[in-house]
């Protein structure tokens, strides 16, 4: 499966929002290709939040 796909299955479950025939499609992705999309999201929005704070707070 395509990296893109996985990062759409990741997003829409950060969210919570998940059509029917997406999310039956999600079940051909690798779990570790899942849990290494979601580590990097995770981690890219934690960075980001920093960021923002540290630029609101100058």
């Amino acid at each position: 499966m395509s990296w893109l796909q996985g990062v759409k299955a990741v997003l829409g479950a950060f969210i919570g929002v998940r059509k029917g025939r997406s999310a039956q499609s999600d079940v051909r992705l690798r779990p570790w290709q899942l849990i290494a999309t979601a580590l990097l999201l995770a981690a890219a929005l934690v960075v980001a939040l920093l960021l923002l704070v540290s630029w609101v707070t100058r």
